[in-house]
């Protein structure tokens, strides 16, 4: 599970201008190493079919064209007017915006989720389209003219699982003929004729090969499939009259598809599906009159739990599950560069550790105040090379100088960061990131069920963007932390408030070097899981994994938020029930986010909560792997499971932010003007 968790926390980042990139050695779709079974078909209406009896199950509370599965089966997206995103049972509905951008206002067809969920691509006018399963922002044209003129038609996108994007594209103006499949590659961002006299093309669950129609020697439309490269074209379909829209069954086994008897008004429609190694014909019971069928894919999703006993704290139980040791190198754990430590018994001191541990890489460690602690000194040892860097948060009364001298005798060199309070101690670490921040959060340093998510979110870039967490006294900025904001140009720096204290404090600030009038964004939520739910919505599009942590236990919440910064948000939630809010959250995210991490035992947040959350992103509660990690180990009885995506899945601290920093165009809606 963590080496999944990782390599598809790791799989893409949307960058400012919405190119798409991958990680090293990271799978962008999970459809296809990650077995899958069979579950019903989905055709237009949208309608959901048994394939043993032939029932018919219209999908409640929607209706629509184009329906498409998320790669775990847990959502489906139809088209009507705009594109509806659904849960199969008629649930936690929501449309995406109207595209931005395309050449013309044509209908939405042919949808398909990429990226492991995290995107939907279509076409609309002829135009190729994507944009944020969660709706999160507007849809934007996929390819720029010089891929995609105006002289051509695209349509019928189909994904792999390595990103790339093949379509039907007609040359002529009309769409009507000189029909012929192409590739996009969004990592060389080219484009690619593979099959001539091809069209409709639909790639196999491992990407490996493409089928398409295509007329045979007899003049009828058959199914075909090639390697994905085009080559070794074979014929799969034969007999009267003519097929249309294959798509292959999770499992690639079997392709369905829409079958006609003649094509005239004479015509009957059926849904069958042909067997890839034998080519024979099978027609679904109940012959369903819907088109553009399609498997859903029941694939597992996980859950997992991060704590320590005994002698082993739960921040050193994350640092183990998330940071090789030195010299070692399993697959989905990270490479640390640093590390940061707190007093273990000091909220104050605590809450930017996390943001700076995502800056310098590295975990981030609580240990007492007039010493090391063995299970910190042995964690250090573990992850660290001799002559690393470790930040100390606070003067000598948070962490005495018998800390610093221990971390010297190991061999590592001590970084005290500390200021006159904990507002400027957070100075202090927000200058360590960087002096040229883009974006800044600011959270009370009074509460830290607001501050650590921030943190989190601050974190998250890895060494990307560079930005920190200040802290407000409440509702008032001390003079530390003024003089640092003033000294910042909001036209240049996004300016993040979270929580209700820390916009109180920035709108009720005088700063003499700033202007007039400035913009800022303001992150709000009425409850602790709800301010947390706002601040991933805001920071995190479409994210695969996400951290649960009880929302009366700042311990959970600091090992949540420095091990899992580069892979998801921090979410709080009850201890003995999933909160309405990040229940909510999850079901509309549950298209892309496949991992859901708890930090803490069962005392803190139960196995209920967890199981519920699990549901909540899978396709339902028979979808969902549990994997405990006591004092952050991997249980031997998982190992070979965690190694079925295949591959070696290096992560990347970077990529897993996608953030709005730059161009992103939601940011306009969340922006709020201040007047002075």
């Amino acid at each position: 599970m963590r080496r999944r968790a990782a390599a598809l926390a790791t799989a893409t980042a949307l960058a400012a201008v919405g190119a798409l990139a991958a990680a090293p050695g990271a799978t962008a779709d999970d459809a296809g190493p990650w077995p899958g079974t069979e579950g019903r078909i989905l055709t237009d209406g949208p309608v959901l079919v048994d394939t043993a009896t032939g029932k018919q199950t219209a999908v409640p509370n929607t209706a629509g064209w184009y329906a498409a599965w998320a790669p775990d089966g847990s959502r489906l997206v139809t088209s009507w007017s705009q594109i509806t995103s659904i849960r199969p049972s008629g649930g936690s509905k929501f449309d995406l915006p109207w595209a931005e951008g395309m050449r013309s206002s044509a209908q939405y067809q042919d949808l398909a989720f990429w990226w492991g969920g995290r995107y939907v691509v279509f076409s609309t006018g002829g135009q190729l389209a994507y944009g944020p399963s969660d709706a999160s922002w507007a849809p934007r044209p996929l390819l720029s003219s010089a891929l995609e003129p105006s002289t051509v038609c695209d349509t019928d996108p189909t994904v792999s699982p390595s990103g790339k994007v093949a379509f039907e594209r007609r040359i002529n103006y009309g769409c009507y003929d000189n029909a012929g499949v192409y590739v996009y590659d969004p990592t060389a961002k080219t484009v690619k004729r593979v099959l001539a006299d091809a069209g409709q093309p639909a790639y196999s669950p491992d990407g490996t090969k493409l089928a398409f129609v295509r007329k045979d020697a007899d003049g009828k439309q058959q199914i075909f499939t090639a390697k994905a490269d085009g080559t070794g074209v074979q014929q799969l379909t034969t007999g009267p009259g003519y097929v249309a829209n294959p798509s292959w069954s999770p499992t690639g086994k079997r392709i369905v598809f829409d079958a006609h008897t003649t094509g005239d008004s004479s015509d009957v429609q059926t849904t069958e599906y042909a067997d890839v190694a034998t080519g024979e014909r099978t027609a679904v019971p109940g012959t369903p009159q819907g088109s553009n069928p399609s498997w859903q894919p029941l694939r597992k999703n996980d859950t997992a739990r991060i704590w320590g006993s005994g002698s082993t704290p739960t921040p050193v139980a994350a640092s183990r599950w998330t940071w090789n040791k030195v010299g070692q190198h399993v697959p989905g754990l990270m490479d640390a560069k640093a590390a940061v430590l707190t007093n273990q018994d000091s909220t104050a001191y605590a809450l930017t550790a996390p943001a700076l541990a995502g800056k310098k890489q590295g975990p981030v460690l609580a240990t007492p105040k007039g010493g090391l602690s063995a299970a910190v000194k042995a964690e250090l040892k573990r992850v660290l090379k001799r002559g690393a860097n470790v930040y100390l948060l606070g003067n000598t009364s948070v962490l005495s100088s018998a800390v610093t001298s221990q971390v010297k005798a190991l061999g590592f060199t001590p970084k005290r960061l500390t200021g006159a309070d904990r507002f400027a101690t957070s100075v202090a670490v927000a200058k360590t990131i960087t002096t040229s921040p883009k974006y800044v959060f600011l959270a009370s340093g009074t509460d830290a069920y607001a501050s650590l998510p921030a943190a989190a979110a601050a974190g998250a870039d890895g060494t990307g963007s560079a930005g920190g967490l200040v802290l407000t006294n409440g509702k008032s900025l001390t003079s530390s932390v003024k003089s640092y904001l003033n000294g910042l140009n909001p036209n240049k720096t996004m300016v993040i408030p979270v929580g209700a204290d820390a916009r109180y404090a920035l709108t009720h600030t005088n700063f003499s070097r700033w202007p007039s009038t400035y913009s800022y964004y303001p992150i709000s939520g009425k409850t602790r899981a709800a301010l947390s739910v706002a601040v991933a919505k805001f920071w995190w599009t479409t994210p695969s994994n996400v951290a649960l942590a009880y929302s009366s236990s700042w311990r959970d919440g600091l090992s949540a938020a420095g091990a899992m910064n580069v892979f998801g948000p921090v979410l709080w939630t009850s201890r003995a029930s999933l909160s309405s809010e990040v229940t909510s959250y999850l079901l509309r995210e549950s298209a892309s986010t496949n991992t859901v991490v708890a930090f803490g035992g069962t005392g803190n947040l139960s196995a209920s909560t967890l199981a519920s959350a699990g549901a909540s992103v899978a396709a339902n509660s028979a979808q969902v792997v549990y994997t405990p990690f006591r004092n952050g180990d991997e249980p031997a009885s998982s190992r070979a499971a965690a190694l079925r995506t295949g591959g070696d899945a290096t992560l990347n601290a970077t990529a897993a932010r996608t953030g709005p920093v730059g161009a992103d165009p939601h940011l306009e809606s969340l922006r709020t003007v201040q007047h002075q």
